[in-house]
């Protein structure tokens, strides 16, 4: 389900399949709530019935995640990193790290929606609260280093990486 999305010719595979597809779901989503060892996996394969398949490839567990993408203003390569090191943007330099670091602001609850309200609330409701609080800084705003500006982490990841689906 992970790899449906793309030009592989293997399309027809799923096209039959709607019905198992959603039991599957259903299976997914229950052995969630029973909070598995293999939670970061069963989630990611309920992104992928969910039809979610960009984030059930790139989601990992914000522990030492990084998103590489260009301000939608200036065009700088920005580093955005989610984990235990922090939350933040940064200007990536080979030898001296990341560098000009902005805090990343989180997404507050009422204003998530769509997949990242979705993502979240599955997260909370599995007791998955680290998970859900990198959720809602990747679904959060992010302030460019070089200009100042202000945009939607997800919005421009999905923009630059999310394949497109016909």
């Amino acid at each position: 389900m992970e790899r449906a999305a793309g030009h592989h010719g293997c399309d027809e595979l799923l096209a039959d399949s709607a019905d198992a597809i959603a039991e599957f779901g259903i299976l997914l989503d229950q052995h969630l709530q029973s909070r598995p060892a293999d939670c970061l996996v069963t989630f990611r394969a309920l992104l992928a019935v969910e039809k979610q398949y960009h984030w059930a490839n790139v989601l990992e567990d914000f522990t030492d995640d990084f998103y590489d993408l260009s301000c939608p203003h200036c065009a700088t390569q920005v580093t955005i990193a989610i984990g235990d090191y922090g939350r933040y943007s940064a200007i990536r330099d080979w030898n001296l790290g990341d560098v000009d670091r902005r805090d990343l602001r989180p997404a507050p609850d009422e204003e998530l929606s769509g997949v990242g309200q979705w993502m979240r609330e599955v997260a909370f409701r599995d007791g998955e609260f680290g998970l859900a609080e990198g959720i809602a800084h990747l679904f959060g705003k992010a302030e460019c280093p070089r200009c100042a500006s202000v945009f939607t982490v997800s919005d421009e990841y999905e923009a630059a990486n999310c394949p497109a689906l016909r």
